[in-house]
């Protein structure tokens, strides 16, 4: 995954071929999200290569949509799509709601505790079958694992790279041991 991208985000990940005609499954992080239903653009990101296709057509399937992309006709031109990176503009997703953020985001960023204390800085996220976790590395290299929950989150700055948690609650092997 790249740095932080102020201008799109990955919302999902090009599957297989469906059919003759071009169309491919394209598999949202999101499985719930019902954001991409009126995209008409996307940009795939493949081998560090960034093109911007134009959505000829989109429809809701079980887990994901079906989609095509103008110019993109065959099985053979699809198939070279595949594992292509979905990104969207940013501006053409619903605006987020005050403390919500996109998980993407927070990879990069310092975390800091309620004190202001660093903890160190979010490496990568992780799905555990409940909620997302941040994984927090600190200069010392000691992981932290951070439930992106309310509980835990108290704010995301995106642009300014930072992220401030509620540390109580969370199992800790400070110098204790």
């Amino acid at each position: 995954m790249a740095g932080y991208d102020s201008a799109t985000l990955s919302v999902g990940v090009i599957g297989r071929p469906h059919g003759v005609r071009g169309e491919m499954y394209l598999r949202p992080h999101n499985h719930g999200t019902h954001a991409l239903d009126d995209i008409d653009a996307v940009i795939l990101v493949k081998n560090g290569v960034s093109t911007r296709y134009q959505v000829e057509s989109l429809r809701p399937v079980r887990e994901g949509y079906l989609v095509c992309f103008q110019g993109v006709d065959s099985p053979q031109a699809v198939a070279a799509l595949t594992l292509s990176e979905v990104r969207v503009p940013r501006a053409v997703l619903p605006a987020l709601a005050p403390g919500e953020y996109f998980i993407e985001d927070v990879v990069g960023c310092a975390v800091e505790d309620e004190q202001g204390r660093g903890l160190g800085t979010v490496r990568g996220t992780l799905w555990n079958g409940a909620h997302d976790v941040a994984t927090v590395i600190d200069d010392n290299g000691r992981e932290r694992l951070v439930p992106l929950v309310p509980d835990f989150v108290i704010g995301v700055d995106a642009p300014g790279r930072k992220m401030q948690v509620r540390i109580d609650g969370l199992a800790d092997d400070d110098d204790d041991a």
